[in-house]
Formats: C-alpha cells, sequence, structure tokens
C-alpha cells in the first residue's frame, strides 16, 4: 500500500482549482491525460514519465507538479516526492494539505525539512482536516523522542472544532503522552475517552501497547493473576500488529517475567515472528532465565550491529536489575548513549566503587551531589539505595567514628536550604562536644544518695549532700589542675570558691533567694580527664523545677548512671522517667544505693526484682544492676577499710571503669549519632513539608497552564470568526486613527514616501490599535494581557502597517485579515508562556539525602544498591 493510501491524490485536489487552459496551449493535455490513466491503471512508473514530460512543455504547472508527487509517491520514490511537493509548496504556499504531503515525505526520506513542513501545515486551520493530520504527526515525532510536553500541546492546539465528539487518533496519542509522564490517572482517563471507537490496525496496535503500559504503571503486572495475563496479551497483539515500542514492551514483560510456562509461551510467539535469535530478544530472555551476563553481552553484539533498540535494552536492563555493569556496557560504546539519570547514577557508583578508605567521605560526597538532579521514578530505588550507601561510608555501620565534618557540613547545608538558620547553634555545638570528655548524668530520686555517691567516685567530699534537694540546678564536676569551684548565678557575678567553701556559698546565696543556674566543680581527678559527671536534683522533690533541671541532664549526657533506693526499688515513678531517657536512647547503668540497709540476704532478691521489672517494662540496661552502700564507699575511700570492704564500691567502681571509662569513646559516639538522628529527623521533617509545598504550586501553576493552553487553542480556532467581531468592537478605535491621519491626506502627491512620515503613520497604526486589539483578545480568552502576547499583537500590526498603507482608505478592507493574523499571534504567544510545572529537584533530592543520613545514623544498614 503506497504511504498515503485512504488521502485523495493532489491532483484530484488541484485539478479543479487550475485550469487546463495553459496545459492546452502548450500541448501537454495529451501528457496529463495519459498520467491520469496510468495511475488508474496502478502503473505510477508509467505515470511518472507522463508527469514528466508534461512539466518540460509547462515547466512549474501545479497540475503537472501535484501528478508528479502522486506517481513518485504511489511508486515509492521519497526523494521525487520531496522534489516534486518542495516545487508544487512554493507555487501554492497557502495549501495544508500540500504542506502536510511534503512533511510526511521528507521524514520517509530523511529530509530536515519535515518538521518544518508539517509546522506548516499544522498552521493552517482553515484546512482543518490537513492541519489536524499534520499535528498529529508531530505529536507522534516527539512521542517518540520522549518529549512528552512538547506532544502534548501539538494535541491541545487541535481544537475540538476540528474533531468530532469522540476522536480516537487525538485520546489515544493523549494516553500515550500521560504514560510518557508516568500520569495513570489521565491515561486511563484518556483510555476511555475513546471508548468503543472502531480501530483501523495502527490504532489497534497502538491502543494495546498503550493498555499494556497503563496496567503496567498500575502495578496490575506485578503478580501473576487476570490483570497481567491480560497485559501481556495487549502487549502482544501490539507486537503482532507491529505497533511503535511494542517490541521493546514485551520484551520487558519477559525479561521481568520467572514463570516458565508464560516464558515459553511468550518465546514462541517471538520465534513464529522470526526474530528470536535477534541479540536484543536473547537478551530477554536470558535475563528472565537469570543469565544476567549473557544478557549484557547480547546486548552489547546488538549494539555493535547497529540495533537501535538495543541502547533503549541495556538501559532498561540497568534499571529494572540495577546493573552497573549494563551502563558500562553502554557507556563504553558510546557514552553519549547512557541516558543523563543513568549517567548520574554511574557516576556515583563509580565514586562508592572502592572499599571504605580513608577518602570515603569525600568519595560519599560526591557519590551524592552526583545523584541530585536524578528525576526519573523508575530509578528512584536504586538512587536512594546508593545515597544510603554513600551516607554508610559517612557513617560506618557498628562503632567506629563517623566522618564528622562532612555529617555536619550536610546538615547546615541542608538548615541553609531550608532557612532553618536557627539549628545552625545546635549543629556548632555538636561540633564543639566531639571535643570534649563523656559525660554522665547521675540520676534518681530525692534522696536516693546521688551526691554521696558522686562524692565516693570523686574521693573528695565535694558535692553539697544536703544542699542540692533545695536548689533546681546541676552540678557539672569536670577535670581541672587545681580545685575549685564555680557558682552561676543568674542576674549577678559568678562565684568562685575552693571545695570546702562551696556548701556555705550555696547556702548564702539561697538565703538571698539568688537564682543559682548551675555549679561547676572542677577538680585534678584524672578520671575526670576522660568522664565528666553531672549531679542532679530528686525527681520527686516538691518543687517541679528539680524535675525539669533533672530531665534536662537527659539533653546533656551521653550516659546516666541511675541511682535505685533498695529499700524501695523501682517505683513506678521511676519507670516513667527510665521511659524518658530509654526514648532518648540514653544508654541506662542501674546501681541499688543503700543496700547496708537491707537485711542478710535480701540483696539478691532485691536485685532479682528490679532486673525482672527493668525487662518487663521494656527499659535495657548495657551491664547488670549492681547493689552497693554509697555511705559506706564514701567512708571508706576517705580511709575506713572496713567500711570500704563492706560496701561493695569496688565492684561498682570496676564496673564503671570497664563500662563507662574504658568504653567512652564508644558511648560518646553513639550519643553523637543519637543527637545527630534528632537533628536530621528534624531537618526531614522540614524538607517534606517544603517539597510537599512545592508539588502543590507546581500542580497549581500545571492547571493553570493547561487553562492557558486551552484558551489559547479555542482563540485561535476562532480567529475568523472572531474577525468580525474584532471590526465593530475596534471601529471606535479606527475612526481615531483615521482622525490622527486626516493631515497625511492634504499633503501633496509624493510626499507619502517620506521616510519620516511613513514611520509616523506606522507607528500611529500600531499604538492606536496594540492595546485595545489585545484586551479584547484577553476578554475572549478570559486571560490576562501579558507583555508577550501584547507584543505579538504588536509585531503583527507592524507587518501590517509596512505592507499596508494606513492612511488610505482602502487599507480598512484589509483589517480583518490582520486581526486573523493577530488572534492567531495572541495564541501562540500565549501558549509559549505557558508555565511547564518544574519538578522539586532541589527538595526532593534534599529529601533523599537527609533520609539515607538518618538511617545511618540511627544505626540501619543500607539496602543493597548494586546486584550483580
Amino acid at each position: 500500500m503506497w504511504p498515503n493510501a485512504g488521502v485523495s491524490q493532489l491532483v484530484e485536489a488541484l485539478g479543479l482549482f487550475f485550469g487546463r487552459v495553459e496545459i492546452l496551449a502548450r500541448g501537454a493535455e495529451n501528457d496529463r491525460r495519459a498520467a491520469e490513466s496510468a495511475m488508474a491503471r496502478d502503473r505510477p512508473l508509467e505515470a511518472r514519465e507522463h508527469a514528466r514530460e508534461m512539466l518540460q512543455k509547462v515547466p512549474g504547472s501545479p497540475v503537472g507538479l501535484a501528478l508528479w508527487a502522486d506517481a513518485a509517491e504511489r511508486a515509492w520514490l521519497d526523494p521525487e516526492v520531496v522534489q516534486a511537493l518542495s516545487a508544487l509548496a512554493q507555487r501554492v504556499p497557502w495549501r495544508a494539505d500540500v504542506w502536510l504531503r511534503l512533511g510526511r515525505a521528507a521524514l520517509r526520506a530523511g529530509d530536515p525539512i519535515g518538521r518544518e513542513a508539517l509546522e506548516r501545515a499544522a498552521s493552517a486551520p482553515a484546512e482543518r482536516a490537513a492541519a489536524r493530520l499534520a499535528l498529529l504527526d508531530l505529536c507522534d515525532l516527539d512521542l517518540a523522542v520522549a518529549d512528552a510536553a512538547r506532544a502534548q500541546r501539538w494535541l491541545d492546539s487541535i481544537p475540538r472544532a476540528m474533531t468530532g465528539p469522540v476522536d480516537a487518533a487525538v485520546a489515544l496519542r493523549r494516553a500515550e503522552c500521560a504514560v510518557a509522564r508516568g500520569d495513570v490517572e489521565a491515561a486511563q482517563g484518556a483510555i476511555l475517552d475513546w471508548g468503543d471507537v472502531e480501530e483501523d490496525l495502527t490504532t489497534r496496535g497502538r491502543a494495546s501497547v498503550v493498555r499494556a503500559r497503563v496496567a503496567a504503571l498500575r502495578g496490575e503486572t506485578s503478580t501473576p493473576g487476570p490483570h497481567r495475563r491480560a497485559a501481556i496479551e495487549a502487549a502482544v497483539r501490539g507486537f503482532l500488529l507491529d505497533a511503535p515500542g511494542s517490541s521493546e514492551l514485551l520484551a520487558w514483560f519477559v525479561a521481568a517475567s520467572r514463570d516458565a510456562v508464560e516464558i515459553a509461551e511468550l518465546r514462541a510467539i517471538v520465534d513464529g515472528m522470526g526474530v528470536l535469535s535477534s541479540p536484543a530478544w536473547e537478551a530477554a530472555f536470558a535475563f528472565a532465565e537469570g543469565r544476567r551476563d549473557d544478557a549484557r553481552r547480547a546486548l552489547g553484539r546488538a549494539l555493535g550491529a547497529g540495533d537501535p533498540r538495543a541502547a533503549a535494552s541495556l538501559a532498561l536492563l540497568a534499571i529494572e536489575a540495577r546493573d552497573a555493569g549494563a551502563i558500562d556496557a553502554l557507556a563504553s560504546h558510546d557514552p553519549s548513549l547512557v541516558p543523563p539519570d543513568l549517567r548520574a547514577i554511574r557516576a556515583a557508583s563509580v565514586a562508592l566503587s572502592d572499599p571504605p578508605t580513608e577518602g570515603a567521605a569525600e568519595a560519599a560526597t560526591r557519590a551524592l551531589d552526583a545523584l541530585d538532579g536524578v528525576l526519573s521514578p523508575e530509578v528512584t530505588g536504586w538512587v536512594q539505595a546508593l545515597r544510603e550507601d554513600a551516607a554508610s561510608r559517612w557513617v560506618p555501620h557498628g562503632g567506629a567514628e563517623a566522618a564528622w565534618p562532612a555529617v555536619l557540613a550536610e546538615l547546615a547545608r541542608a538548615a541553609r536550604a531550608l532557612s532553618r538558620t536557627d539549628r545552625l547553634g545546635a549543629l556548632e555545638a555538636l561540633a564543639q562536644e566531639r571535643e570534649r570528655p563523656l559525660r554522665a548524668a547521675v540520676v534518681g530520686e530525692f534522696n536516693a544518695g546521688k551526691s554521696t555517691f558522686l562524692n565516693a567516685l570523686l574521693g573528695v567530699d565535694v558535692a553539697p549532700t544536703g544542699v542540692l534537694p533545695t536548689t533546681a540546678t546541676l552540678h557539672w564536676v569536670s577535670w581541672a589542675p587545681d580545685p575549685f569551684a564555680r557558682i552561676v548565678v543568674r542576674g549577678g557575678q559568678d562565684r568562685v570558691v575552693p571545695h570546702d567553701g562551696l556548701k556555705a556559698a550555696l547556702a548564702e546565696l539561697i538565703a538571698a533567694s539568688s537564682h543559682i543556674e548551675r555549679v561547676h566543680i572542677y577538680a585534678p581527678i584524672e578520671r575526670l580527664r576522660f568522664v565528666e559527671v553531672i549531679d542532679t536534683p530528686g525527681f520527686n522533690a516538691p518543687d517541679p523545677e528539680h524535675g525539669r533541671a533533672a530531665r534536662s541532664a537527659f539533653e546533656e549526657a551521653h550516659v546516666v548512671v541511675w541511682l535505685l533506693d533498695a529499700t524501695q526499688p523501682l517505683k513506678d515513678s521511676e519507670r516513667r522517667v527510665m521511659d524518658e531517657a530509654k526514648e532518648l536512647g540514653l544508654p541506662i547503668l542501674a546501681l541499688l544505693n543503700k543496700a547496708d540497709r537491707l537485711r542478710e540476704g535480701e540483696a539478691e532478691r532485691v536485685l532479682t526484682h528490679v532486673r525482672e521489672g527493668l525487662a518487663e517494662a521494656g527499659i535495657e540496661v548495657f551491664a547488670p544492676p549492681m547493689a552497693f552502700s554509697a555511705r559506706l564507699s564514701l567512708r571508706g575511700r576517705l580511709g575506713d577499710e572496713a567500711a570500704l570492704a563492706e560496701s561493695g564500691w569496688p565492684e561498682v567502681e570496676a564496673l564503671l571503669a570497664r563500662e563507662v571509662v574504658d568504653q567512652a569513646a564508644e558511648l560518646k559516639e553513639r550519643a553523637l549519632r543519637r543527637r545527630g538522628a534528632r537533628l536530621t529527623r528534624e531537618l526531614l521533617a522540614g524538607a517534606i513539608a517544603k517539597e510537599a509545598e512545592e508539588l502543590t504550586a507546581a500542580e497549581d501553576r500545571a492547571r493553570a497552564s493547561e487553562a492557558r493552553r486551552a484558551a489559547a487553542s479555542v482563540l485561535a480556532a476562532r480567529a475568523a470568526v472572531l474577525a468580525e467581531t474584532l471590526e465593530q468592537e475596534l471601529a471606535p478605535v479606527g475612526r481615531a486613527l483615521q482622525s490622527d491621519l486626516r493631515p497625511v491626506r492634504g499633503l501633496p502627491e509624493g510626499s507619502s514616501r517620506d521616510p519620516a512620515l511613513v514611520t509616523y503613520v506606522a507607528t500611529r497604526f500600531v499604538d492606536r490599535f496594540a492595546l485595545p486589539l489585545a484586551d479584547a483578545l484577553a476578554r475572549e480568552a478570559g486571560l490576562a494581557v501579558t507583555p508577550a502576547a501584547l507584543e505579538a499583537v504588536r509585531g503583527v500590526l507592524s507587518g501590517a502597517a509596512a505592507a499596508l498603507d494606513p492612511a488610505s482608505e482602502a487599507a480598512s478592507a484589509a483589517l480583518p485579515r490582520v486581526w486573523i493574523a493577530a488572534t492567531l499571534a495572541f495564541a501562540r504567544a500565549v501558549v509559549s508562556e505557558v508555565d511547564v510545572a518544574p519538578t522539586s529537584v532541589v527538595s526532593r533530592a534534599l529529601r533523599g539525602r537527609l533520609e539515607a543520613l538518618a538511617m545511618a545514623l540511627e544505626g540501619r544498614p543500607p539496602m543493597a544498591a548494586i546486584s550483580g
């Protein structure tokens, strides 16, 4: 069948328009009749010769050129078709059907004028049938290169008046555009639009491919069942009808299948079409059978053989299997064949390919930066897995120290991107905390013996027992080369006193109702170089401020030493506060004080009760609870050997040395990660909110843009009808212009050629009509006048002023054509200004990076980023 079968021959359309006088006069009538007779007998080569002889006698004859084009097209001589139609288009440039035929022939012949010719045909709304076909062809061209947005704009340019209530061809392409964008609902709606309209073989094949793709997008093909079966049958139907994209789609179904029966059925179908031995199909079946290396090699051979589909298949193999080797194979053949998103994934994979080394943090940063611009939803999982792998290079799974400079730089970058500069102080505090010793908070209820325990720990009676319960403050005990204490007073000067003067100084300040914010105790005790201690008020003190001060230690501490009263251990009030520490992830070491008040043999029963109670409450402690007496321990540390032996202190001290001091680096790292994770989660919530806002704004812009496109399309379709309305509406403007130009008409003959006068006339014409005309068009379309639309109208008016003489009365007759041209220019300007709603690349990437970092800081291992 010849390329434009079903479309009337050009000679039939032009024969009535152009008379035969010249043909008869030059003796070419017999050639014309012979050519038409040969065409009727389906002898196109004979017709071609007669048409060319006719053109020798009547050069440039539109009828002769049309006969030559029809005959050459029927004979599949596309270069000659282009030659004939190019000449014909110059003779009849207003004929959209000629430009349509020229565009199609040029595309078949690989001539670059094809698209331009189709665009000329599409811009002729008066010839609706040809313009509609040209717009559909332009849509197909852009769909073929995956430019769904531009393809959709061609469809939007087809007014409803060009089609019937249901236009299956338009609805089909709307569905294809929606599938290309991943918009399942829009695709489904378009499928419903074409409904039961009868489809020709080409449309039926494309429709089958669309239905199969929509089923895949809806997730209906992921599991065996009737939906998957229906989708595969649709894909097979498209394949058998040789629909565009059907081979790639069916190959995807094959590669994704793990059902031996299904694979065998599909193999038989492909074999029946005689293409089973092609490298692309070899690769699909090899992948289905788990032979990934064979699949990659087969596609490599296909690339080498020039198979244009092999590159897409390799890219699909890479995406489906997260196979970096497939990207490498594609890049080794031709780096330009690698899609931008896969190029970014390859760069990230290369950066992360080496085992973690000293430069792993920098490599991880490079990988994350490479992934920031990736948009394809098909690779979202792969990209996030790579981000998690990169984050794990910053924060290794286990106890190794994180690359904190890189982590803190990432969080600071996120804080600035989210305008959360208030969190920069917290990040700075985290950076400073890395340089400080481990902090252990000694907590418990009032009168649990915390200060006595602290004094025993230090071996010095320095913590003010009997005073602290009356102050809602924390005591910080840190290393210094000389012993002293500093009392921080709100609104007053700090007080610096020796250790033995601390109790008196505190009592004096309390009596004066001074607000004590914090007490720092410094001592030259070697253990304090590694572990600072925070002494806290009791949780159950009568003043609520004491409880709040004690809880504030949770934010400061890396580990908690919890003192329980052995005579009444693990009360409900203690469990509730322990839950708070547990929620923050603080490690807890439980010690039972006042064991000297228990009867002989009772200590083990109490310890069992505490262990069972902690387990029942889900509170983990990083060492078994231990009972001792802080009172006897302090006496022993101050020299009472008998008290020391009875106190149980040596066992407690060994426990603290083993589980706290010796593990200080690991405990501090865990604390830094907990705090880093909380900050990351806080910033992540902001990133998610920002991305949601941007997506909402993008959807709003898309809806507004769609409305503008629709309004512009209707306006262009009604250009001829509107000319009469505009003529009436702009009549007062025309009269005002004629009044402006009345003096010009009284000038001597020949003066109208004066350049200054010509410029004046043209300027008055444009200035008078531009804004009223643009306003009228905007009202008709329901839009606002934009600078670009106004400039488009001014451009048409300037051209009209150059071609006409606005001062002439005869110019009024040409104005309706000017209004039509201005309407079309206004509509084109409106469409060109339509916003394409951008995808939130920055916020999406920020969210992904923060999610990966949060996982790493929380100790969750990354998912596998690369298979094979």
